[in-house]
């Protein structure tokens, strides 16, 4: 597998994969709309989103949804991979 080849194929075609992957997912929007009332929790004990920690707080957010990102992408390139190796 070109695997290059690949990355580039998932960068274009897929700019927004998880919206595809789970639009339907009951499952996902229930610990989606957790995630968010947690983190609308964590916003209100730390005093808001001028703070200090909550911008500390936000870049933790960022880097952890790159970090996904980068799993994502990885995950798609070993599910390219093994179709290859099945097809042999």
């Amino acid at each position: 597998m070109d695997k290059e080849y690949m990355r580039n194929y998932y960068r274009r075609m897929y700019e927004n994969p998880c919206d595809l992957v789970v639009t339907e997912s009951e499952e996902f929007k229930e610990k989606r709309n957790l995630r968010y009332a947690l983190e609308d929790k964590l916003e209100e004990m730390m005093g808001g989103t001028s703070t200090q920690i909550y911008k500390v707080f936000d870049k933790y957010i960022s880097a952890f949804c790159d970090e996904m990102e980068v799993m994502r992408e990885e995950t798609y390139l070993l599910g390219a991979a093994d179709r290859e190796q099945m097809l042999k």
